[in-house]
């Protein structure tokens, strides 16, 4: 069964893939009031059932070890809840991750000022969003 998914990809000023912020990245996991329960399913990989019932899977190579930490995979395995897109939008901050919602009309959604130079690439810069509110509309799933 195919579930929608979204990336994040982390990213330097220079445009190459970076190293996300794994200590920021593991605190939150590990502090978030959005999330009520997580659960390993293997290497890397984990499905998060948040606090309003929505459920993710979520592949994040290289938080555990060594390996470069430069994407997070999320597969949605519900209706997006708000909790989930507070979840998003927090790993997207914490990490310094943008969000690619579709690998097939590259625009990147970023939270923080400075990420917008970071795709020189692009043909138009990425969307600063502020707030999960923001990222709801952003990505066509407002909530109010």
């Amino acid at each position: 069964m195919h579930h929608p998914s979204m990336i994040l990809v982390c990213h330097a000023a220079d445009g190459h893939f970076a190293d996300g912020d794994r200590s920021a990245v593991r605190h939150l996991l590990e502090h978030s009031t959005t999330i009520a329960a997580i659960e390993p399913c293997g290497p890397e990989r984990y499905a998060i059932t948040c606090g309003d019932g929505g459920q993710l899977a979520v592949y994040m190579p290289g938080l555990e070890n060594h390996r470069s930490f430069h994407r997070i995979e999320l597969s949605l395995l519900s209706n997006l809840t708000q909790d989930m897109l507070d979840l998003v939008f927090d790993l997207m901050a914490a990490g310094g991750f943008g969000l690619v919602k579709d690998l097939d009309d590259p625009h990147f959604i970023v939270t923080q000022p400075q990420q917008v130079g970071y795709f020189p690439w692009l043909p138009e810069p990425p969307l600063l969003v502020r707030s999960s509110h923001d990222l709801g509309y952003s990505i066509g799933q407002g909530y109010s």
